[in-house]
């Protein structure tokens, strides 16, 4: 675990000055930490992440990148959850975030996988989608043998369009389900190289 928070420390700390390439990991993160929710009748979208870092990264992404405020809240730590979490609120034009990160669509119909743009976007925004679902929700085990890096997938699309996304960055990942829950995974220590070589 100490080698996981290591690992996010230090991409939470990669300095991005594109505002495309900011826009490719912040998408990423709400995808795979996001959710959206009806208040009043009106959407309102909620990312959950687990360090300050992160937290303080992705506030100041949402105003640099789309120029929308957030609210910070700490959650506890308590009863099931062993460490406390941090939730980004944003409720003012919180649909027209949405709908620009590829949460939703046209139509207003929750994204199941990642948007098509991202999807087919450059390698520098490939690296930056990988090192926003890192963050989001990544976790490397010690190196060895066996070494692995593994991200928890919000659904089969979102696993799939990683899977690819990785493919354009010369790396093989694959995705595993067990209980209804997709991983992508990436075995190999030279993979996990070059993949961490590519974000930073």
């Amino acid at each position: 675990m100490a080698l996981t928070a290591e690992l996010k420390d230090e991409l939470a700390r990669v300095e991005v000055s594109k505002s495309n390439i900011k826009a490719a990991e912040l998408s990423t993160i709400l995808r795979f930490c996001g959710g959206l929710h009806l208040v009043g009748g009106k959407i309102v979208v909620e990312i959950e992440v687990d360090t300050t870092a992160l937290a303080r990264r992705v506030k100041k992404d949402l105003v640099d990148v789309y120029g929308c405020d957030s609210e910070l809240a700490i959650i506890s730590a308590g009863g099931i959850r062993k460490t406390a979490k941090y939730q980004i609120l944003v409720t003012a034009n919180a649909e027209i975030l949405a709908r620009q990160t590829g949460l939703i669509d046209t139509k207003n119909r929750p994204v199941r996988g990642l948007p098509a743009a991202l999807v087919s976007g450059s390698k520098a925004e490939a690296a930056a989608v990988w090192r926003g679902a890192i963050l989001a929700h990544g976790s490397l085990t010690d190196p060895g043998r066996s070494a692995t890096l593994e991200i928890t997938a919000p659904g089969n699309e979102a696993a799939m369009a990683l899977v690819g996304i990785a493919r354009r960055l010369d790396v093989i990942a694959k995705v595993r389900e067990a209980r209804g829950v997709y991983r992508v995974v990436v075995r190999e220590g030279d993979a996990i190289v070059e993949i961490l070589k590519h974000i930073g």
